[in-house]
């Protein structure tokens, strides 16, 4: 197939498309590198949400205007790297202050991370453009969101994923938050993109976007008929008094062995006030003594806690196999029980990916890297008296599915982690921001412990409902409750939204059999021949 669209004098036609596919490489780049760095201001802690309908609007003109395939991947690349440089700048942080790294060494690899995640939306842009003018029986606006929804599930699952900030994130303060137990992320990740992408077709005049249009519109006002009439899709079965713990060590000391005895003291003596409370937790990695060494030394403690009817949950490492195996865990006791492995770990933070072919690399940088391996799939929930609590280690509260296939047996979530690692960046906004939409997405309260913060409990409509704050060494005592039941998401997945996305390409091949139905400029030209 040629570079050139064959009918490229039509789709340019128009002072606005015109401009666009005219435009020089570096200028288009330029465009596309701001518009993306604005899609950052829709996540936590800016919370606008139009800042990533803004992006997304800019990134379809730029595909869709494009003369040729090659054109449209580097625009689609600058956009994706706009976006990605600004949201997920927090990495620079943990590799300069705590990868024993220098900062051009810091630099170079967040570069090089960023520029990978890039590739999604690359391949996306191109696939797009390449679609857009091979099946013209469905708009291109079409074609460019489908594009963009595939590249974003890549990016979730391949080489672990790494589903950070998806699309549908950028709605918290929208009516289209209602419809995350409908159809989770996916869900609302297709209505933006949809919605962005639809926007820069009627700018662009482009035809068949009446179909398009209408599913906008439907969308939206169904999340708003939501928001204002909302739906009870769980209920409420008891409440648990919860104590958190924020012990706020630092991380350049937190593994010394003269700070892991201080910091468990600390953390004791602070239980051992709050033994009124059902449920207790410490954050990740607490207890910086493996849990072979530490179970016998808190005989005593477990059995206070059991006595006082109280569970403590804690984040502990574990080591199998004669110290070859390493884990990271999060055990239950006291009045509770169950240890949990994490099973999602975050490459070069926890293990190396490639490691034959990194690790020598990485070596010579002076880059410390840990070695843990993954749990297995099947694992039970943590159990805190007569609760099911799913529990979740840091990383993994990002990943939909894994939430949504443990949260059937679980009456609420519990989620820990060490946001140390993101320094005063804005990570741990963004890490507490994904963990409301689980939340609002099962239908069940998120129980946040951390260790320097951002410590939260989250009710089952993804509102914080309590909060500590940051850098402290603090207590966050709030009640939680436990619910049963399961939203459409929960039991569904995200089918509803591939059903929902095939009936609205069905719905546009048939929209396209009727001319009259195109756009103005092509309506009118029609009846002018």
């Amino acid at each position: 197939m040629s570079d050139i669209r064959p009918d490229s004098t039509d789709i340019m036609a128009g002072r606005i498309p015109r401009f666009f596919s005219n435009l020089p490489l570096s200028a288009a780049l330029l465009i596309g590198v701001i518009a993306g760095a604005i899609g950052v201001t829709s996540f936590a802690p800016f919370h606008f949400w139009p800042g990533y309908f803004i992006s997304l609007f800019f990134y379809a003109i730029l595909v869709i205007t494009s003369p040729t395939a090659k054109i449209a991947l580097w625009r689609g690349t600058s956009v994706a790297f706009g976006v990605f440089a600004s949201s997920v700048s927090w990495v620079f942080v943990s590799i300069a202050e705590y990868g024993q790294v220098g900062d051009l060494i810091a630099a170079l690899i967040t570069f090089c991370f960023i520029a990978v995640l890039s590739v999604f939306w690359s391949f996306s842009a191109w696939l797009g453009w390449r679609l857009q003018n091979s099946v013209k029986a469905l708009p291109a606006t079409f074609w460019v969101m489908f594009s963009l929804l595939l590249a974003e599930l890549g990016r979730s699952v391949l080489f672990t994923g790494f589903p950070w900030l998806l699309p549908g994130y950028a709605v918290e303060n929208t009516w289209l938050f209602e419809l995350l137990p409908i159809g989770g992320i996916w869900l609302t990740s297709f209505v933006v993109v949809l919605t962005a992408t639809t926007l820069a077709g009627l700018v662009l005049q482009q035809r068949n976007q009446i179909m398009l249009m209408t599913v906008v519109v439907l969308s939206w006002g169904g999340a708003a008929y939501l928001n204002y009439s909302p739906t009870q899709w769980v209920t409420q079965t008891g409440t648990l008094k919860t104590t958190l713990v924020q012990g706020n060590v630092k991380q350049d000391e937190k593994w010394l062995a003269q700070t892991a005895s201080s910091s468990l003291k600390y953390y004791q003596q602070t239980t051992l006030a709050h033994l009124d409370s059902d449920l207790i937790v410490w954050p990740e990695t607490a207890v910086t003594y493996a849990y072979s060494q530490i179970k016998p030394y808190f005989a005593n403690f477990s059995q206070q806690l059991a006595d006082s009817k109280t569970t403590l949950i804690t984040g502990i490492p574990d080591v199998l196999k004669g110290g070859r195996d390493y884990y990271n865990a999060i055990w239950a006791t006291g009045d509770g029980f169950g240890l949990y492995y994490k099973k999602h770990l975050v490459p070069f933070g926890e293990y190396l990916p490639l490691a034959n072919y990194i690790g020598p690399i990485l070596d010579i940088f002076g880059m410390p890297m840990s070695n843990f391996q993954s749990g297995d799939d099947n694992q039970p929930v943590l159990q805190v008296g007569e609760w099911g609590i799913a529990p979740f280690i840091c990383y993994e509260i990002v990943y939909p599915e894994q939430v949504r296939e443990m949260v059937r047996d679980s009456d609420l979530l519990i989620t820990i982690s060490n946001d140390g690692w993101f320094g005063t960046s804005f990570g741990p906004w963004q890490h507490l921001q994904i963990a409301q939409f689980r939340a609002k997405e099962t239908g069940r309260y998120v129980i946040r412990g951390t260790n320097t913060g951002i410590t939260a409990v989250i009710n089952e409509q993804g509102e914080i409902v309590a909060q500590a704050p940051q850098f402290q060494q603090t207590t966050l005592t709030t009640n939680a409750k436990a619910f049963a039941g399961s939203t459409p998401y929960v039991t569904w997945g995200a089918w509803p939204t591939l059903a929902l996305m095939a009936l609205v390409a069905l719905f546009c091949y048939l929209n396209s059999l009727f001319p009259k139905t195109g756009s103005v400029r092509q309506t009118a030209k029609e009846q002018s021949a």
